[in-house]
């Protein structure tokens, strides 16, 4: 899922004095800064105007532009290939640290050169299979009438500007200033001198196992979860001759800009303008009229809040930036206590990734090939099962240490104001959820319209905005979508070895064969699941195990829409559990408060949890059941 990109702001210039070459390193890094942002704000933008004057002309005018859906895809790999640099700068890729940050400081360091050689290597082979890919290709696009190598452009220019950032990043920060510079030059001459030898030494090894033990490896020493993918798919091509670089680089491109991924830059936008433009605050007032007077008032609201969020959001780690931003403050100055607080915040944040517009339930329903509008229909009651579990806890956990409880009811006049308020922001997610399931528009126009609803609701109506934050949230939004995009695309090729190489096949035989049963399998599914989400980001797990679980299951008679569901939940525990818990992390540090306190805090809302994951696995009905009684009507 996306990296939250809202929680981090452009590394400031040391105050040390600086020398002569750290000042030119960061008078060009605030130069990159400047351009780079500008560019894929402008590429998020034209992307939005393009695919909305297409709806616009679809619906109104009964017509269409040809070169919309084109021209829609390149600007989406422009948007993600500008963001990746930037997201070197901001630090903001995901990243397992838990294995680097047990070792010394002398340990921590060598490590994170490794890393920074696999980034730079993996780079350098994008980058030249990006000018082989550009050599290749011939042709015109019909509908653009330009060169079809035209968006493949943008991947040297990302390579470079990435390659610019990780040797300067060092010297900005005043800290290893030589390491981005000398593992590059490592990276360049092993690219350069040792390409013979890796295919002679890594052809001795299956191609699977080469590629799972670079990941594994790759991801204990801090590489980014994206590189690590892309960098274990080159090393598969030395031990098997299985894609060569020119096409992991096309891989990359066509896995991450399919029509229906054109959606996720459009609603991790509007949840951004409806985050930064204060809208959301309407949806936590009105959640505070309803339960506020209820024992542990604030956490109930917390719940009750990231539900209501979860309808214009889609995005878990934005609720949680945003709930610890409002609401651990004001619980911390009611009584509760700042652990409790922010395991709280974590556990309601899962569900943003349940409840539609889900953004998990997209990428499922790219990976798996499913009905979004099922996918997200069937999230509606686990999430609302999943918070009355929470709401349930909250209150015994409340009465047990006297939290809360001292807030008067609010009255029927003071729940209809806060309603009426919030009511033009819920609106949106009903006009999702109804507009997709009943085939009124596709998740990729809901998407841009419910940024144009957003918008008109910040700048005409509630003038939310100032030029400078508009702007902001423009670029933040960019950064978060490329991540999310370089992310599905990197799993593209990582996933097409594991497919040639018969993996999910054999998976498919092999389950079966130890068992026809399907609730045992149902359990090993789940376990498998558990573990991959304590060690992955939950986009990467789904992009990984979808196409290796859901035959299966399919084949023993499980319904994948249920079994789609049993995947987000399931994935979505990850998010409160070391080693990875970004859910935990992203509380814990935007809240300053320990993250070991908070992973203590979090044990009753993970096992609450685990009773919720169990219902929605073995009572189909759960996800089922509202879909069923829509098409009954």
């Amino acid at each position: 899922m996306p990296s939250p990109a809202d929680t981090a702001e452009l590394p400031e210039p040391q105050l040390a004095p600086a020398n002569g070459l750290q000042r030119n390193a960061r008078a060009v890094l605030r130069v990159l800064d400047l351009v780079i942002g500008a560019a894929a704000v402008l590429a998020l933008v034209a992307l939005v105007t393009i695919v909305l004057a297409n709806v616009v002309a679809r619906y109104g005018f009964d017509s269409s532009f040809i070169w919309a859906l084109d021209a829609a895809r390149w600007l989406f790999t422009v948007v993600i290939l500008l963001g990746v640099p930037l997201a070197h700068r901001l630090r903001t890729h995901l990243v397992l640290t838990l294995f680097v940050e047990m070792l010394p400081r002398a340990g921590q360091r060598t490590v994170n050169f490794m890393a920074n050689f696999i980034i730079a290597y993996t780079t350098i082979m994008l980058l030249f299979g990006g000018t082989t890919l550009i050599r290749l290709i011939g042709g015109t696009n019909v509908t653009l009438q330009l060169p079809q190598w035209t968006p493949y452009v943008a991947i040297p220019v990302s390579c470079t500007l990435g390659l610019i950032y990780l040797a300067l990043r060092g010297f900005d920060e005043n800290e290893d200033r030589w390491q981005g510079p000398a593992s590059i030059l490592l990276a360049a001459l092993v690219y350069l001198f040792l390409q013979d030898e890796l295919t002679s030494v890594l052809g001795q090894f299956d191609a699977v196992v080469a590629m799972g033990v670079s990941f594994a490896v790759a991801l204990c020493i801090g590489t980014p979860v994206s590189f690590a993918m892309l960098f274990s798919a080159f090393i598969a091509n030395f031990a098997g001759d299985i894609l060569p670089p020119a096409a992991v680089v096309q891989n990359i491109v066509k896995g991450s800009t399919k029509f229906l991924m054109l959606a996720i830059p459009f609603f991790i936008l509007a949840g951004a303008l409806m985050n930064s433009g204060g809208l959301t605050h309407r949806l936590m007032d009105f959640a505070s009229a309803l339960v506020g007077h209820m024992r542990g008032g604030l956490a109930q609201v917390n719940i009750v809040s990231s539900g209501l969020y979860a309808g214009v959001s889609g995005s878990s780690y934005s609720d949680a930036a945003l709930g610890t931003k409002l609401l651990v403050p004001q619980m911390v100055e009611r009584g509760y206590s700042a652990p409790f607080s922010c395991a709280v915040t974590a556990a309601s944040a899962t569900l943003p990734n349940v409840i539609p517009p889900s953004i998990a339930l997209l990428i499922l329903a790219a990976a798996a090939n499913l009905s979004v509008g099922k996918l997200w229909l069937a999230g509606v009651m686990p999430g609302i099962l999943m918070a009355l579990m929470l709401m349930a806890l909250i209150y015994v956990i409340s009465l047990r240490r006297g939290y809360g409880g001292d807030t008067p009811r609010a009255n029927m006049a003071q729940r209809a104001r806060t309603f009426v308020h919030a009511m033009p922001v819920m609106l949106l997610a009903l006009l999702i959820i109804g507009g997709i399931r009943f085939g009124v528009v596709t998740p990729t126009e809901a998407g841009v319209l419910a940024v144009a609803y957003a918008f008109v609701l910040g700048v005409v109506i509630y003038r939310a905005w100032s030029p400078v934050s508009f702007y902001q949230t423009l670029r933040e939004a960019a950064v978060d979508a490329a991540l999310v995009g370089f992310l599905i695309g990197a799993a593209s090729p990582f996933a097409f070895v594991l497919v040639s190489q018969q993996v999910p096949q054999d998976i498919v035989r092999g389950l079966p064969g130890l068992t026809d049963n399907p609730i045992l399998l149902l359990l090993l599914a789940n376990v498998i699941l558990l573990v991959f989400g304590m060690l992955l980001d939950i986009g990467a797990s789904i992009l990984i195990l979808t196409p290796l679980l859901m035959p299966a299951m399919i084949v023993v008679g499980v319904d994948p829409i249920h079994f789609g569901i049993v995947i987000v939940v399931n994935l979505m525990l990850g998010g409160l559990t070391p080693p990875v818990g970004m859910l935990a992390y992203i509380t814990s540090s935007v809240s300053g408060t320990s993250v070991h306190a908070v992973f203590r805090h979090l044990l009753p809302f993970i096992g609450v949890l685990l009773i919720a994951l169990a219902l929605i696995t073995y009572v189909p009905e759960v996800s089922l059941g509202l879909g069923q009684l829509l098409e009954g009507w």
